[in-house]
């Protein structure tokens, strides 16, 4: 494990406006599959970590993704320009989506400017254009590579993805947070946290670590039992 206070990190700093959320959705309604006569499948994008719904399916920005949800089957569409937390954020609202359909639904990824003709043919007026909304992480931070630590709570059928203080005292029993070091990737666990919490924090860590650059590893840690380079991030 590479300790997290070697020269390959910084810091990050909370800042007003900086904190975002992402919806995930596991309740089945308003799934329904493309064909001949019935209307387009629904087309969300990641904008400003939240999954919205796009009002004119058909059309896809370069520098977002997308998320087609046509029932059964799901389709991540991932622009050419697009940056590693809105990949990462897409990813993992489909595999939420998945697992709510019981593993049911196909997953496909599909990058931009490479689209099949099945894909194309979902809708009436496919089309690329130069769209491109504001991100979580901005390559400046990316090329800082500033810590960062995330806070993963249900509630009701919904599961909050959220950025928080980088402080030792931003961690709750209730809830599971995720820290970022770079190198590694840690799943805080707290002991009043649920199972359906700590399942969907592995879930979005797997999310996000497959969408980086480089190798990480992801460390599962339970409250109380916390690694000393665990703690040092968060000084």
């Amino acid at each position: 494990m590479t300790s997290s206070s070697g020269s390959s990190g910084k810091r990050g700093t909370s800042r007003a406006g900086a904190q975002y959320r992402v919806f995930i959705r596991t309740s089945l309604k308003g799934c329904h599959a493309h064909h001949r006569g019935m209307p387009e499948p629904t087309v969300y994008h990641i904008q400003k970590g939240k999954l919205v719904k796009v009002p004119d399916p058909g059309a896809f920005g370069r520098g977002d993704c997308y998320l087609v949800d046509a029932g059964l089957k799901i389709y991540l569409w991932i622009g050419p320009n697009s940056t590693v937390d809105e990949k990462f954020l897409t990813a993992a609202s489909a595999v939420m989506r998945d697992t709510a359909r019981k593993g049911q639904a196909d997953i496909d990824r599909i990058e931009g400017g490479n689209e099949p003709e099945e894909f194309k043919a979902l809708f009436d007026d496919f089309r690329l254009t130069d769209e491109d909304t504001e991100s979580i992480l901005k390559k400046v931070q990316l090329e800082k590579r500033e810590y960062k630590l995330w806070r993963v709570h249900r509630q009701g059928d919904e599961t909050f993805f959220a950025e928080v203080p980088l402080s030792k005292d931003s961690l709750k029993s209730d809830d599971v947070f995720i820290l970022d070091t770079w190198d590694n990737i840690y799943v805080w666990r707290g002991r009043a946290a649920s199972a359906r919490e700590k399942f969907d924090a592995t879930i979005l860590a797997r999310a996000y670590d497959a969408e980086r650059v480089g190798v990480q590893e992801i460390e599962l840690i339970e409250e109380g039992q916390e690694p000393e380079e665990f703690l040092r991030a968060l000084e």
